[in-house]
């Protein structure tokens, strides 16, 4: 059991590396990101007996309608077995008894661990926000043999991709004006729901930093077909934003695009890129692409949410699900 208090050791992110678990969700660039949108960032650290830190928790806090709703994206760094049950005790005496919680937790699946959250009083949410799906890619082989590791498939339309006269190159100064124009193209021709906000974009760079990288991919003319961006924590990597024109499907400008990342992230010091969540059933075509690149299939622990009052978690599934409160 340990003992919790509101506050954070004089450099979070050091701190927070060196205990299992950790992800750039957690970090401080993350956080500055989330309150430039309106969240408020509460930390908080769980101790042992010998004032050891052994548990980190960066929650994201909004209040509705008097009741708080805290998202934990990533999940708190520490052994689940130290903060599964002790998390929630201090979540309900500094937020009171209309208070829900909700954590994503990018830990593989285990058995024990499922154990400590269920003991723990956490449980499965009803409407979950993602499928707990995701795809890991190893950077530690060479480019030649990551090469030879994805689908013959992959490789054909990557080389295809080199046949037409493209730019793809590291965007310094990304646009987020730009980018959003692409991301509304997208979304039209795939009849999905907003992805990312122009101010959302503008936000995640303005405040992301060195952890931020984007790249982007120019037809002969200049005109943007295609990005793709990462965020690089430590020696881990994140797929965070990727949207592409419908004249960059004709030329394979997302697997040129994707490439050049996955090589900039490595050259940083990554040793695994996390190609973000999947859905088998209702987008397989984003499945096809990421699997085809080597990847390796994992199911995170994944969404987990405790509150006191069980007909908060329906209530407040809804409103994180339709109105974006857990992005």
């Amino acid at each position: 059991m340990l003992v919790w208090s509101r506050g954070e050791p004089a450099d979070w992110d050091a701190a927070l590396i060196r205990l299992p678990g950790w992800s750039l969700y957690q970090s401080s660039a993350w956080s500055r990101y989330r309150q430039a949108m309106g969240w408020q960032v509460v930390r908080a650290i769980g101790c042992d007996a010998q004032q050891r830190i052994a548990a980190m928790a960066q929650m994201l806090v909004r209040r509705r309608l008097g009741v708080h709703i805290i998202w934990i994206p990533g999940g708190p760094a520490g052994e689940f077995r130290f903060w599964a049950h002790s998390l929630v005790e201090f979540i309900g005496k500094q937020f009171g008894p209309l208070t829900y919680c909700r954590l994503n937790v990018l830990g593989e699946r285990d058995a024990s661990d499922t154990d400590a959250l269920l003991k723990g009083r956490w449980r499965r949410p009803q409407m979950r926000l993602s499928s707990g799906v995701s795809l890991k890619l190893d950077l530690r082989p060479t480019d030649q043999e990551r090469m030879l590791a994805a689908s013959a498939n992959w490789r054909h339309n990557l080389r295809r991709s080199g046949k037409y006269d493209l730019t793809v190159e590291r965007w310094e100064r990304p646009d987020a004006a730009q980018m959003a124009v692409v991301y509304r193209e997208m979304e039209e021709l795939k009849g999905l729901g907003l992805q990312h906000s122009e101010a959302d974009l503008r936000a995640m760079i303005n405040n992301l930093g060195k952890n931020l990288l984007v790249f982007r991919c120019l037809d002969g003319d200049g005109n943007l077909l295609a990005f793709r961006a990462g965020g690089v924590f430590g020696d881990q990597a994140w797929d965070l934003l990727a949207a592409a024109t419908r004249a960059a499907r004709k030329v394979y400008a997302s697997h040129a695009t994707l490439w050049a990342l996955l090589e900039a992230c490595r050259a940083e010091g990554a040793v695994d890129y996390d190609l973000g969540g999947v859905d088998p059933v209702r987008n397989k075509g984003v499945l096809d692409f990421k699997h085809g690149t080597g990847a390796r299939t994992v199911e995170y622990l994944g969404e987990w949410e405790w509150t006191r009052v069980p007909l908060l978690a329906r209530a407040v599934g809804l409103l994180m699900k339709h109105r974006g409160l857990a992005a």
